[in-house]
């Protein structure tokens, strides 16, 4: 610790000639021009439709560029070059209110007469607000800008083809001192190039050396509930992952803080910059587990929402500064001329709360997440299933149009994601028509014929999802759904306060406590958000920037842990956060607060057909093969804490089955044998281990 005390401290007395500017240049191509009822849209490459309630709605580019250590985005400028005239006469759409999904439409088409008279051009400012956050030690300024100008009056609209973006740079206390969130971790970053526009200049950062006491996983629960989580340990350690557990009390009589929830994050603070943490498991209901509630306002059609105590988990993921700059009791408020930002947008690590009250609600979900990554059962990982409701008229929506951009990649409303390859999966659609409505059944149903993660758009309260009420959350809905008949299952909703894991046992803590059904899940613990009037909104969007981190294509840049793909949706939509129109009505501030995960976040995603030599423990049975891939033999070992009998089953892709072996009444202890495919083609094989307690599928390779 005291080398790199000392690189920070040379690093900072030398911050004052590194202050000054950093350029990008941003490049557009012809925009297309969509009609939307008697107005027109313009979209452009990589840009997103924005603007203030009522007033044109315009294209504007994403700003994340990494700022010289120890320093802050002072002051944003553009200058754009070959300013080009769109063709034909354009009345842009007038951008409509924010609404929450449970509320729908209000039925109003604003539109401010006296903005589309002016003669002025619009915008009068080409920028959004300008804030620097910080990711895993790394300043960054995030902004929007639009390349175009509009005329109200004439209609006609020109843009610029190339822009280049200014940011004015100077030294900061507070910039100086998120250095010391600077990590080791290849996977924060992974996502710190991820995210940046500027990559090369993370060349100026000190590199971190690794951390002889590192360890990734963090799990912090009451002392009662501490030996329910080895199983969780044993598994992830056959994974080659550390992880480790710290009681409430024990953090609440040695942490500072003013109450229980900041002793928490300071204690999370403290084991990232001395360990390299990177997920944190919080075990336990509110009431077990406090929670920081945090304050968001959202302007919708002139009907304020406020929330004082939005149940936020990333308080504990985001780790710069305190939420709570001036001390009042609202946490986490948006700036103003008097407020500076207090909310983390860039969170350095993934935080996922595991609801539970009773040492069985524990055991469920401490097996659920063992079964689902040590033994899935195969060919299930491509059987996706979305499902979505009719969500409002005037004019009429459907939640399939937000499901939809998540399937294949997409680059509506202006920023591309990667999504669900349709040609490679087995999708199954449950969707809300004009002339029907699915029933309670038929989603039961649905679930019940073995799927992998549900992906929900639709209408919600703190007891209700998917049409399923608390009452319907019962083992025997979800027989099916044991981890050996079909896989546990995961699930992202947009609906409104499902997650409210604040309220006494809300729908989604249900579905992940019970032994059958949902292994984790992520739910909003307020309202989910929509714009009126497009395919884009808050909810949806994030949901999207989630679904493009688990199916991007490179494997290198893929992010397939639960908590992990999370986090990355929400670094990659916090620029977006300043948008014009966005930054006073505050809803997707309001979707980073109140969307969280519940489940284990250090979970593995599975989005193809069983996984490569991912041994399974569950503390009495440990299998693995190796090596994998072979050229023709491979090693099996397994474990057995006690006498049982084994069996092997070798089977091939095309379910036949090549071998059987017994191995009856073997002792406790480690065993071992030789599996010989030298005669066997080149491909995909599934090997079955099973006892009488446990079954464990292993897909082993042979390449020649």
């Amino acid at each position: 610790m005291k080398k790199f005390t000392a690189v920070l401290f040379s690093l900072l007395v030398t911050i004052a000639a590194l202050a000054g500017n950093i350029e990008k240049v941003y490049t557009f191509s012809q925009p297309v021009i969509l009609q939307n009822g008697a107005h027109q849209s313009l979209t452009l490459n990589q840009t997103l439709l924005a603007g203030l309630f009522g007033e044109p709605a315009l294209p504007y580019q994403q700003v994340a560029l990494m700022l010289p250590p120890g320093e802050k985005a002072v002051s944003i400028t553009v200058r754009g070059e070959e300013l080009t005239t769109i063709p034909g006469i354009l009345e842009l759409f007038p951008q409509q209110y924010n609404q929450p999904i449970s509320k729908g439409s209000d039925g109003k088409f604003i539109k401010n007469e006296a903005v589309y008279r002016s003669a002025a051009n619009y915008p009068l400012t080409p920028t959004g607000h300008l804030i620097t956050s910080y990711l895993n030690g790394y300043a960054f300024a995030l902004s929007t800008f639009t390349p175009v100008i509009y005329n109200p009056a004439m209609k006609s609209a020109s843009y610029y083809r190339r822009v280049t973006i200014t940011i004015a740079t100077a030294p900061d206390v507070a910039a100086a001192k998120a250095l010391k969130n600077l990590t080791p971790s290849e996977n924060a970053l992974k996502r710190v190039r991820l995210f940046a526009q500027n990559p090369e200049m993370m060349q100026q950062y000190p590199s971190r050396s690794k951390l002889k006491t590192s360890y990734p996983i963090l799990i912090i629960t009451q002392a009662q509930y501490q030996a329910g989580f080895q199983d969780l340990l044993n598994y992830y350690s056959t994974r080659g992952l550390t992880a480790q557990i710290a009681t409430t009390e024990s953090i609440e009589s040695t942490m500072t803080g003013i109450d229980l929830p900041e002793k928490i994050r300071n204690y999370i603070i403290a084991e990232y910059q001395n360990s390299a943490i990177e997920q944190v498991v919080l075990g336990g209901d509110a009431d077990r587990l406090p929670y920081r509630g945090l304050y968001c306002y959202v302007n919708s059609g002139g009907t304020p929402y406020t929330d004082n105590n939005i149940p936020a988990d990333i308080y504990f993921s985001g780790l710069d500064g305190n939420w709570n700059a001036n001390g009042n009791e609202k946490w986490g408020e948006a700036p103003t001329l008097t407020v500076q930002e207090e909310a983390d947008l860039l969170p350095e690590l993934s935080v996922g709360r595991m609801c539970f009250s009773t040492l069985q609600e524990q055991a469920n979900m401490v097996h659920k997440s063992v079964a689902y990554q040590g033994s899935p059962v195969p060919e299930e990982m491509k059987k996706p299933f979305l499902v979505s409701e009719f969500l409002y008229d005037q004019p009429p929506t459907y939640g399939s149009d937000y499901l939809e951009l998540i399937v294949d990649d997409h680059s509506d409303n202006g920023y591309s994601t990667y999504g669900i390859p349709s040609a490679t999966n087995n999708i199954t659609r449950l969707y809300d028509t004009p002339s029907y409505n699915w029933t309670k059944s038929e989603v039961l149903d649905g679930v019940n014929a073995g799927k992998a993660f549900i992906h929900h758009c639709g209408h919600s309260n703190w007891d209700y999802m998917m049409r399923l009420s608390n009452s319907d959350i019962k083992l025997s809905n979800f027989s099916q759904i044991d981890g050996i008949t079909h896989n546990y299952q995961l699930m992202y909703t947009h609906g409104c306060i499902c997650g409210a894991f604040d309220e006494s046992d809300c729908i989604a803590e249900k579905c992940t406590s019970i032994a059958n059904f949902l292994v984790a899940g992520v739910f909003n613990s307020r309202y989910g958000w929509f714009n009126q009037g497009q395919t884009e909104g808050p909810s949806a969007h994030i949901h999207r920037e989630f679904i493009s981190a688990l199916y991007h294509p490179d494997p290198d840049s893929a992010i397939t842990e639960l908590g992990s793909a999370h986090t990355m949706s929400k670094i990659k939509t916090a620029p977006w956060i300043g948008l014009p129109g966005e930054f006073e009505p505050g809803a997707q501030r309001w979707c980073f607060y109140d969307c969280n995960v519940l489940g284990d976040p250090a979970l593995k995603v599975w989005i193809d057909n069983t996984t490569v030599g991912i041994p399974y423990r569950s503390g009495k049975f440990t299998c693995s093969l190796s090596p994998n891939p072979t050229s023709g033999q491979a090693s099996l070992s397994f474990t057995l804490s006690q006498p049982s009998d084994v069996t092997l089953t070798l089977i091939n892709s095309l379910g036949q089955t090549l071998l059987t072996r017994t191995y009856n009444n073997s002792a406790a202890g480690l065993h071992s044998d030789l599996i010989d495919l030298s005669s066997e083609s080149q491909g995909v094989y599934f090997c079955r281990i099973e006892t009488k307690d446990h079954s464990s599928i292993i897909k082993l390779i042979v390449v020649r």
